[in-house]
């Protein structure tokens, strides 16, 4: 894959997929601890996050979904997308942006569309919910969920649980 491929586009933001060119800026991002306070991995190395990354471009290749790149108008902004949720049968939905980014409401306008998203494009052998995983204590991304359509269901793992209603 040497071109990326555009998965969305919101009036604010583009989700293409990812390049391995693209480690230093997902490098960056996983290493600002004030960043990756909310993720459970909390910081990572740049060896950890060049996995991850390579596991993105995998799971893209292999299912047509995965975290995706995003940018917006001054370049790079994040990662943001699906996962498999914690073995439950659902899509889990997880967006992390650039510090420079928050505040604007771009994590609502990106959650809102790949909402859409998954609604647009259902995965038969999973359940039609789209699932969200919250740690306590971060309100910015329960309002960002809640202002997006989904509700809290309850807890696992210590985590808050959101989802989606069915399309």
């Amino acid at each position: 894959m040497t071109d990326r491929e555009e998965i969305l586009r919101t009036p604010r933001l583009r989700l293409t997929t990812w390049l391995p060119s693209d480690l230093d800026d997902l490098a960056a991002l996983h290493a600002d601890v004030e960043v990756m306070r909310h993720m459970t991995t909390g910081p990572q190395t740049r060896a950890a996050t060049r996995e991850r990354l390579e596991t993105f471009i995998d799971e893209h290749r292999q299912r047509d979904w995965s975290k995706w790149r995003v940018e917006g108008a001054s370049g790079f902004l994040g990662r943001a997308g699906f996962g498999l949720a914690h073995g439950s049968g659902h899509r889990e939905v997880g967006y992390l942006l650039v510090r420079a980014a928050w505040g604007a409401g771009l994590a609502t306008e990106l959650t809102r569309a790949l909402r859409q998203w998954h609604d647009d494009h259902p995965e038969p052998a999973l359940a039609p919910e789209l699932r969200a995983y919250v740690l306590p204590g971060n309100e910015a991304s329960c309002r960002v969920l809640e202002k997006a359509g989904f509700r809290a269901v309850g807890e696992e793992d210590g985590q808050l649980v959101f989802e989606s209603g069915r399309p």
